[in-house]
């Protein structure tokens, strides 16, 4: 367990020892937010629906991007081999790694409970939905990350691997995506989508 952590901690601190981390949690706060207070205003509801509606758009292309250099760069730098030398077995790398990157997204979501404290000086939400939309943000989270890892682990170029992990990812979102859904069952028949 301890080598495991300690690639996670070489790898976490990795997210911030570079202007890059900041900048991506910057700029995914100030879009979800920014469309956010738009929505509530809109709609007039406190209501957080359509925010977490939106996520999957959105981590489409932001958790590719925070996982794209978890094997890729380990590759580039050559980095990859003394790593596997170490005395840890690969499971305990590909862990540590996958555990840093979760721990980061995990710091982004946090970053977002303004937004419920915000609805609660507006209106009076429902704190169920809310806990339910950010448990199911992070589930979601989990499974873009781990498409990613898998596709920074294909190539030594980044951008390679990001383009790989959005094309995965846009599978599985437009898999669950109403009107091709809609558009499956209307060629194949209602039995398609009968479980869905």
């Amino acid at each position: 367990m301890g080598a495991t952590y300690s690639v996670f901690r070489r790898e976490f601190a990795s997210y911030f020892n570079t202007p890059i981390g900041y900048v991506f949690m910057a700029f995914f706060l100030l879009v979800t937010k920014a469309l956010f207070v738009s929505t509530i205003f809109t709609n007039g509801s406190a209501d957080m629906r359509g925010y977490f509606g939106l996520m999957p758009i959105f981590f489409l292309f932001f958790i590719p991007a925070i996982s794209m250099r978890l094997w890729s760069e380990e590759r580039k730098l050559g980095t990859l081999e003394w790593l596997l030398t170490l005395p840890l077995n690969a499971w305990q790398a590909v862990v540590g790694k996958y555990l840093a990157g979760l721990a980061f997204i995990a710091v982004f979501l946090m970053l977002t409970a303004d937004v419920p404290i915000f609805m609660y000086l507006y209106g009076n939400p429902d704190i169920g939905p809310i806990i339910g939309g950010y448990l199911g943000t992070m589930v979601l989270g989990m499974v873009y990350l781990a498409i990613g890892a898998f596709a920074s682990s294909l190539t030594a170029d980044q951008i390679v691997a990001f383009v790989v992990a959005v094309a995965i990812s846009f599978i599985f979102f437009l898999m669950g995506y109403g009107p091709v859904l809609d558009w499956l069952k209307d060629i194949f028949g209602s039995n398609f989508t009968a479980g869905v």
